[in-house]
């Protein structure tokens, strides 16, 4: 079954998020990721705890998982946590 992950985020450093970008591409490819949208939020009802939402599809809740858990992507973890405040959700 397909996996959605829902990553929250609100801007902290600008030039750290270009960072972030370039490097986070070839990890999600590499585990079948891929971006379906990202905008700010719209916000029908109740208060937004972050500026902007993105969805990423997965092959599988596993394979989401394991992306997640990967040495490149953890490597990323100082520069995401740099560039932006961040919730992640996985659904599927």
């Amino acid at each position: 079954m397909t996996a959605y992950l829902i990553v929250e985020s609100t801007l902290r450093d600008a030039e750290a998020l270009d960072r972030y970008r370039k490097e986070v591409g070839p990890a999600l490819k590499q585990f079948g990721g891929e971006l379906l949208a990202s905008s700010p939020w719209h916000v029908f009802h109740g208060e937004p705890a972050y500026d902007t939402g993105m969805i990423f599809t997965f092959p599988d809740k596993g394979t989401a998982l394991a992306w997640y858990s990967s040495p490149a992507y953890q490597a990323l973890h100082p520069v995401r946590e740099k560039a932006i405040d961040t919730r992640f959700r996985l659904i599927g």
